[in-house]
């Protein structure tokens, strides 16, 4: 960017929710320059999104940032369905937990505020060595062959960042988007609206997820962990939607659908409606502006997918923008979308079908809801484990019970950091150890117990590399910075 007589950066985020947080760590972790600039003056402390996905989980692993999240977020959140006589029913969790044949580390969804996956992502960029800009908007963006020109309105005045590359991370209302003239296609039911909010109430168990079925539409009361919090939900009527919500209003919700006195509201943080929206951009990228997140998409919150989705499209991207600024060619920028464009489309898909069976039910019986809700997720689809990559392969399952390691005894332990990994199974070639660089290739010789030789061998002590990736002797496996196998040879 010399020579541009502006301050200039490798690359320029535009939002810092989870989706531009992420990108964020991964690329400064990276070496790469870049900006991060957020609309808002302070760090968001609405709910929003909830639940923490397993793959979402080793994404946070990798970057550094799940030690929080995990401390924070609660795996089994069971459900208690209140009658109308006065009498519950309690379920288990509306959340699945991975099937063992996904070999994750983090089988149990989590229950968490967006905040505080936020927070551990922000922190996580400070100790990195990268900031926020918080009150800065996008006014303006003009793009040529070298990179993008961005007008910006900032506390201090007016001014202009130029950029290599400019990533849309600014939500489903996103001003990058509209200013590349990148419309979200698809539609919204102005009839499906929902009532949803961060509101304190007495009297309930916080060990449970609340669930009031009737006539006027189901109402959920879903407690925060480590917080006097509730999120509340309910379908909302647009009829009688009024133009500003107050706590006054959600108490008349909860009133009508719960009984009145069943559950006072004491405060109310965040109040809001959501229409659902099934909508998506046709392509995530237009020259050197990309898109992620709810810039790309957006769809019902059923099944806990959109923060999850969004963290997963930024993942997949930070590793190719990397290269990309380190004089790779542009056109692997292509791969961001063609395999993320895919899995959004499903998502859309399962995710309106989920919302439209749960709306169906929400004055349904408590038999009817039960089942319902028991089917909102899944543990491969919702989990994000079983995503394929058309270019690549799936993920790399983890593997316990390697020995001979310093950095652990999990596969993870060795394939953690920004690295590519090739890992050579029951290999004696001896020109393998002069392929690793210290920041592009890692090279792991993992060895079968028999044939263990000391020195810088791996070694599957109890069997469990070769039982899951069924290696054969001699046999190269390579892995993605993002964790998915590129290839085996």
């Amino acid at each position: 960017m010399a020579g541009s007589g502006m301050p200039g950066t490798d690359v320029l985020i535009v939002g810092a929710g989870p989706v531009g947080l992420t990108l964020a760590c991964d690329l400064v972790r990276r070496g790469v320059d870049c900006r991060v600039v957020e609309r808002e003056t302070t760090p968001n402390r609405a709910s929003k999104a909830k639940t923490v996905q397993p793959r979402t989980l080793e994404v946070l692993d990798d970057l550094g940032a799940v030690d929080h999240v995990v401390r924070h977020g609660v795996a089994d959140l069971p459900v208690r369905l209140h009658e109308p006589s006065g009498g519950v029913v309690e379920q288990p969790s509306i959340t699945a937990r991975a099937r063992d044949s996904f070999h994750t580390p983090y089988p149990d969804p989590l229950w968490i505020g967006q905040f505080d996956v936020e927070h551990a992502l922000r922190e996580r960029l400070y100790e990195l060595g990268g900031a926020v800009e918080w009150g800065v908007t996008a006014l303006d963006l003009v793009q040529d062959e070298d990179g993008a020109t961005v007008s910006l309105r900032t506390p201090q005045g007016d001014s202009a960042v130029r950029a290599r590359y400019v990533v849309a991370a600014d939500g489903g209302k996103s001003a990058v988007r509209q200013l590349i003239g990148v419309p979200l296609e698809g539609e919204t039911n102005e009839e499906q609206r929902w009532y949803i909010g961060d509101v304190t109430a007495g009297g309930l168990d916080r060990t449970r997820m609340h669930v009031w079925p009737s006539d006027g539409g189901m109402l959920i009361l879903t407690p925060l962990p480590h917080s006097d919090l509730w999120q509340i939900q309910t379908p909302a009527d647009p009829a009688t939607q009024p133009a500003t919500l107050t706590r006054e209003f959600y108490q008349r919700l909860v009133d009508e659908r719960a009984g009145a006195g069943a559950v006072t509201l004491t405060s109310a943080d965040w109040l809001s409606v959501y229409r659902v929206n099934v909508r998506m951009a046709e392509d995530y990228r237009k020259g050197r502006v990309l898109l992620a997140g709810d810039a790309a998409h957006v769809h019902s919150p059923a099944g806990g997918q959109g923060m999850n989705t969004g963290i997963q499209d930024a993942y997949n991207l930070g590793w190719k923008l990397a290269a990309v600024t380190r004089g790779a060619s542009p056109v692997l920028l292509d791969s961001y979308g063609a395999e993320r464009i895919p899995v959004a489309r499903k998502v859309l898909a399962l995710s309106t079908e989920k919302i439209d069976r749960t709306t169906e039910q929400a004055t349904g019986d408590v038999a009817s809801l039960s089942a319902t809700l028991g089917e909102i997720t899944d543990d491969a689809t919702t989990t994000g484990l079983a995503v394929r990559y058309g270019s690549a392969g799936y993920r790399a399952p983890n593997v316990t019970g390697l020995h001979g390691s310093a950095l652990g005894s999990d596969l993870f332990d060795l394939l953690r950091g920004p690295q590519w990994n090739l890992i050579a199974f029951d290999s004696d070639d001896p020109a393998l150890p002069a392929l690793a660089t210290p920041d592009h290739l890692h090279v792991h010789r993992i060895t079968s117990a028999g044939r263990a030789r000391g020195g810088d061998d791996i070694v599957d002590s109890q069997g469990e590399f070769q039982r899951i990736y069924a290696p054969r002797p001699g046999e190269l496996v390579l892995v993605r910075p993002d964790g998915y196998l590129a290839a085996r040879t």
